[in-house]
C-alpha cells in the first residue's frame, strides 16, 4: 500500500515537473523526470518504477477524461 501511495505521488511530481517545463503531458515525457527522484539502475527501484510507471497512465487518463467531459459541458 505504501509503494502504491509513493508511486503515485512520485508520478504526480514527475507531471508537474514535465508540465512546468513545457513538455506535452505524455507518459513518455513525463517518465524522463522520474530518473529526478528514483534511479531506476538499482535493482530495487524496479517494482517502484514499475508502479510509478501505472500511476503515470492513470493520472494522464483521468486528466483526459476530464477534459473530455469539461468540453461536453460548454
Amino acid at each position: 500500500m505504501f509503494e502504491r501511495i509513493g508511486a503515485t505521488a512520485i508520478a504526480n511530481q514527475a507531471i508537474l515537473k514535465c508540465t512546468i517545463a513545457g513538455f506535452p503531458l505524455t507518459v513518455e515525457n513525463v517518465i524522463l523526470f522520474v530518473g529526478d527522484f528514483v534511479d531506476p539502475t538499482i535493482g530495487a527501484c524496479a517494482n517502484i518504477v514499475e508502479m510509478i510507471g501505472m500511476a503515470i497512465e492513470e493520472v494522464i487518463d483521468c486528466r483526459d477524461v476530464i477534459g473530455r467531459t469539461a468540453e461536453t459541458e460548454t
